[in-house]
């Protein structure tokens, strides 16, 4: 799933891995159907790309290491009905709204957006869009269903500091919930 064209190769039991997670709602986009893929680029110390896993618009990977991060882009590729591949660049040019900076190994959210198109105002040009940062879905029923689908993995041992990491993470989620 989320373990190929990364810079080195990922061993998902190094303790010095990350987790790093967010979501994209592309109901609105015209790839119909959602994403399938998400490259997710190291931009320091080294330059590299890791592909992050994708279900149901949640995207993760389960194996980054320290370094800054962003979401660089994104698509689909359609089925037996067409041979369009639909790529979205988050906009990979500095900074985005993606970026994390990992100092030690953990969980990183990356947020949750929205796809909205931008009409150029013209037949002749391509439509333009923007991603517009959600409250929803919240990163704790994120990491919640992420939780589950590591824990139906049928090998579980190998998720071992990934999933007790998530659930210390939602604990903390949990206590700043009370807090409110």
């Amino acid at each position: 799933g989320c373990a190929f064209n990364q810079p080195d190769p990922i061993d998902p039991n190094d303790i010095k891995r990350s987790v790093v997670f967010g979501y994209f709602d592309m109901d609105d986009a015209p790839s119909w159907g959602g994403i399938d893929w998400v490259s997710v680029k190291q931009y320091r110390p080294k330059k590299g790309y890791f592909s992050a896993a994708v279900e149901d618009g949640l995207f993760y990977h389960i194996g980054v290491p320290n370094g800054s991060f962003q979401v660089d882009e994104f698509g689909r590729q359609t089925r037996f009905y067409s041979n369009t591949r639909y790529t979205y660049n988050f906009g990979s040019k500095g900074r985005n709204q993606t970026a994390r900076k990992i100092k030690k190994p953990g969980v990183y959210y990356m947020g949750s957006y929205k796809y909205k198109a931008i009409d150029s105002g013209s037949f002749f040009k391509p439509d333009n869009f923007e991603m517009i940062k959600t409250k929803e879905p919240t990163e704790k029923v994120l990491l919640k269903k992420l939780l589950k689908i590591m824990q139906a993995d049928s090998d579980l041992s190998i998720y071992t500091h990934q999933i007790r990491r998530m659930k210390k993470r939602l604990q903390r989620l949990s206590k700043k919930r009370r807090k409110k």
